[in-house]
């Protein structure tokens, strides 16, 4: 019984952790779906969809192309709850299907393993103008495919 005792514990706590991970994508889409719409910032070549946050994902459009971004959480080697964000291209033609083609990973306060362009370090998601760069930046790659 004292097994089974600290395998719930260690679900419980992966169970709250998964929970921070996952509001923390959710203010990561919250923001990018602001950054989209305000006159400052905005690029209106680009439409965020948060139908299915709560599901776990959030899409952007941008010249036909529609981008993904998948929320899920894994245990790293040193047992650490992490979060990671795939990304996925949608395909119309000739079959519907996701292609993915780019993921990071990050923790519940938001450091990523992302280095963008001109970045030295990797970037964290919690500073808003950089959440922003992360999208634009998978936007763009996305055009390579």
């Amino acid at each position: 019984m004292p097994h089974s005792n600290k395998l719930h514990d260690s679900l419980d706590t992966f169970a709250r952790q998964h929970k921070e991970l996952a509001l923390k994508f959710q203010e990561f889409a919250r923001f990018v779906k602001d950054c989209t719409q305000t006159p400052a910032v905005a690029n209106h070549s680009i439409t965020v969809s948060l139908q299915h946050l709560d599901s776990g994902f959030f899409t952007t459009t941008f010249a036909t192309r529609t981008v993904t971004f998948v929320f899920k959480s894994f245990l790293d080697e040193s047992e650490t709850l992490q979060g990671n964000v795939k990304t996925y291209l949608q395909q119309a033609f000739p079959e519907t299907k996701q292609i993915q083609f780019g993921e990071f990973v990050f923790d519940e306060m938001g450091h990523t393993d992302i280095k963008l362009q001109d970045e030295d370090a990797p970037v964290n998601f919690a500073n808003d103008l950089v959440t922003l760069d992360i999208v634009l930046h998978f936007i763009r790659e996305s055009l390579f495919k």
